[in-house]
């Protein structure tokens, strides 16, 4: 990193960021084109997980290639300063890198849910099997974290 003074290196800085943002930009490569594609998540422990349709570019994508990159960041904002010389934009960011797999235990499914819709504020009383059973639920394995931020914002 070539900004070393605006590096985040605690971990548990780097999981909270997780915890309190609603969307992560998923980077995934088919081997001739990358694809990012942005989504709600949850994270448990070293795992995130996200739901998605039972079908589609993402999941075919992420059975030949299931090594991905991720992205979040706080909101932001610019610091306009008193010249044009000392304008700023004032960031928190993370990317991480890791393995996805598909969750195919029910329980762990319903799990994941109940805590993508707690997070969300939605209701988390019981899924329809039915529904259960035709939701993608993939986990991405925290492999490893980076994370920088323009002191300004912290």
């Amino acid at each position: 990193m070539r900004r070393k003074e605006r590096e985040i290196t605690d971990h548990v800085a780097l999981l909270a960021m997780l915890d309190k943002t609603a969307i992560l930009r998923l980077g995934l490569w088919d081997g001739i084109e990358v694809y990012v594609v942005p989504l709600n998540f949850v994270r448990k422990d070293e795992t995130l997980y996200f739901h998605s349709a039972g079908a589609g570019r993402k999941l075919e994508m992420l059975k030949s290639f299931p090594r991905v990159c991720f992205e979040t960041e706080d909101p932001f904002s610019i610091d306009p300063g008193t010249g044009g010389g000392d304008c700023t934009t004032l960031y928190q960011s993370l990317i991480g890198w890791g393995t996805v797999t598909s969750v195919e235990d029910e329980n762990e499914k319903v799990e994941a849910l109940t805590a993508l819709n707690r997070k969300f504020g939605a209701g988390t009383g019981p899924f329809p099997a039915d529904l259960v059973s035709r939701t993608a639920v993939l986990r991405i394995d925290i492999e490893r974290m980076t994370g920088k931020a323009n002191k300004g914002h912290m």
